[in-house]
């Protein structure tokens, strides 16, 4: 996983004293202190912690990422694309995940089998109905899309 080695800077601007009627009197703006670059705390599989917690994240098959690097050939290496999160699938298998040096444990380490992952989602999810946090009309769809991403991902093996 290659993380941004530059964050993104939003600097306070100052236009003058005329900016709440709508009149910029100071152009080019001032540029003044950076706001502060704050970032949610993340789990060991690189997910963040805060928030109402999917089965997406509770019963995780990657790390998902609020945010994406540039690729070096269009220019910027290191820095991040504006709005573009990524999808980090885990390795299906443990002799991926130990081919790559991927230090997060594997699909099929984390989970006996698809009906066993499935069952997990399901649990999850209904957890959140319980909790009002999803509706009980929407856990077929949960089911379903968790059960295509499984399938996608364990299809990938390359080892």
């Amino acid at each position: 996983m290659h993380c941004p080695a530059h964050l993104r800077s939003i600097a306070r601007l100052d236009f003058g004293t005329g900016i709440d009627e709508e009149i910029a009197i100071i152009l080019p703006p001032k540029v003044g202190k950076p706001y502060a670059n704050l970032v949610a705390a993340v789990d060991t599989d690189g997910n963040e912690r805060a928030g109402i917690r999917l089965p997406d994240l509770s019963v995780p098959l990657a790390t998902y990422t609020g945010w994406n690097v540039r690729h070096p050939d269009i220019g910027g290496p290191g820095q991040t694309l504006s709005l573009l999160g990524s999808t980090l699938p885990f390795p299906a298998t443990r002799a991926e995940r130990e081919a790559s040096g991927d230090p997060r444990p594997s699909i099929e380490e984390r989970y006996a089998s698809r009906e066993d992952y499935l069952r997990r989602v399901q649990q999850a999810a209904e957890a959140l109905v319980q909790q009002g946090y999803l509706l009980a009309e929407d856990l077929p769809t949960v089911t379903d899309q968790t059960s295509q991403r499984y399938d996608l991902l364990q299809s990938r093996v390359s080892v």
